[in-house]
């Protein structure tokens, strides 16, 4: 069962490290608005499974992308970020801090707490991303604007992603 898992996985972030750079890194909303999906990976990894686990993952497909665009880590630091409070934005949006995650199931949160919960780390994300590839805090109101619309644009992508893997996705 976990080897199955874990060659899911792999076959996983393989696809969508190359996704994000030959295919979406050249979508462009607005002439620089960029949807990142591959942060699908950490959203849906199942919640049953180790957390260190989806750390180690998730550093893994940030590097693979960051090796395919040149970016020096930056998709690394801000994927491995989210995959790291992950489990805690999930205790603080279902309301019980003192619970095992082995038990939790993405099924028991209402539509608002998954939408929130998505919107959440998506915004996280971007905005850590995009702060580290600018690094002026000149620019700080753009940054975050830019992180605001992208991880917009990010959660219609997730969205749709969701609605077509529906059947393969345990969420």
């Amino acid at each position: 069962m976990y080897n199955k898992d874990f060659f899911f996985n792999i076959f996983l972030i393989i696809v969508l490290a190359l996704a994000q750079s030959f295919i979406f890194n050249h979508v462009n909303f607005l002439g620089s608005y960029q949807p990142y999906i591959y942060v699908v990976f950490v959203l849906f990894f199942p919640p049953y499974q180790n957390r260190y686990l989806l750390v180690f993952l998730a550093f893994i497909l940030g590097l693979m992308v960051d090796v395919l665009e040149y970016t020096g880590g930056i998709h690394a630091f801000s994927l491995t970020f989210i995959a790291y409070y992950r489990n805690l934005i999930i205790k603080l949006l279902s309301g019980k801090v003192n619970f095992e995650m082995e038990y939790f199931n993405f099924n028991t949160f209402s539509i608002s707490q998954w939408i929130f919960y998505l919107l959440i780390l998506i915004f996280f994300h971007h905005s850590i991303l995009l702060v580290l590839e600018n690094f002026k805090f000149t620019g700080i109101l753009k940054v975050l604007s830019n992180a605001l619309i992208s991880s917009g644009i990010t959660f219609i992508f997730v969205i749709i992603y969701k609605i077509l893997f529906k059947n393969k996705i345990s969420v």
